[in-house]
């Protein structure tokens, strides 16, 4: 072969490629605008269509327009793109931030090409939950990672809040205890009691609720009520007398009375508690 056959094989080869990677940007850069524009009209349908694990990623910006600032050919015929995107919040208040998406063939001829993963695309440190994360060392501080890869690390996190939670749910139902109480019946069927309650955990509890149910003479339930044993904090260590009335029990023969420990409190607590770092690794050995 002369040197004047090597030549155009290479110039041919080289224009083959670079009409190869010409076409697998044309076929990105089309998925990323349908994506966008999916956003701006709300197309949730469009948007999993898309990013087939969209909605692994939770909450997203939106979009009023973006800017396609660059391209890039990756190996086993991936594709990056990188857009500057604009929106407007609720206040009319513009902003825009760089989102970078993740694009691949999802079929043999490699025509049909579909978002595998993004970077940017959610406000993911604004979460409690992502902070939370971090504290327990399920995500490093300031790591670069795409979105699919901190939804992953966020499901552990959340196994573990749901863990801690229930633990913490245990002691506030072990460690607070209704220590006395008592109920009559009043008038028209009405009733009406008075009950103490004690907080021997580690806890400060605000607007503590009780419940109480009523039963008649075959231990059928009546009816139930409930009410605030204080609007204040119940601060640990301390008791708290309460009274209750129920404008109708019937012929309530009998009644108990519990403690309802709000759920959301109780993940706030271990959302907003002080961790070691090392808490996702030993969690994850355990398994």
């Amino acid at each position: 072969m002369n040197i004047l056959t090597k030549t155009t094989t290479v110039m041919l080869l080289l224009i083959t490629l670079a009409s190869c990677d010409g076409k697998r940007k044309e076929l990105s850069e089309n998925v990323v605008k349908e994506f966008f524009t999916a956003i701006k009209n709300g197309n949730e349908s469009k948007l999993t269509e898309l990013y087939p694990d969209f909605t692994e990623i939770g909450t997203y910006y939106k979009s009023d327009e973006i800017l396609i600032k660059e391209t890039k050919a990756i190996e086993d015929k991936k594709v990056i793109v990188t857009v500057e995107n604009s929106f407007t919040n609720a206040y009319g208040k513009k902003f825009s931030q760089t989102i970078t998406l993740y694009l691949k063939p999802f079929d043999e001829d490699g025509k049909i090409y579909k978002i595998y993963d993004s970077k940017g695309l959610t406000g993911y440190e604004e979460k409690d939950e992502y902070q939370f994360a971090v504290k327990i060392g399920c995500i490093e501080k300031n790591s670069e990672l795409t979105d699919q890869e901190i939804a992953k690390k966020l499901k552990v996190a959340s196994d573990i809040m749901i863990d801690l939670s229930i633990d913490v749910l245990r002691e506030l139902r072990e460690q607070i205890k209704v220590t006395s109480w008592s109920w009559k019946s009043g008038y028209s069927g009405s009733a009406s009691g008075q009950g103490i309650v004690k907080n021997n955990s580690d806890f400060s509890i605000p607007r503590l609720k009780y419940k109480v149910t009523y039963y008649d003479r075959n231990d059928n339930q009546i009816t139930t009520d409930d009410g605030y044993v204080t609007y204040d904090k119940l601060g640990a260590g301390s008791s708290k007398s309460f009274t209750f009335y129920t404008s109708y029990v019937g012929s309530a023969k009998s009644a108990t009375i519990s403690l309802d420990f709000d759920t959301e409190l109780v993940m706030n607590y271990v959302l907003k508690d002080d961790y070691k770092g090392t808490e996702c690794a030993e969690y994850q050995n355990k398994k």
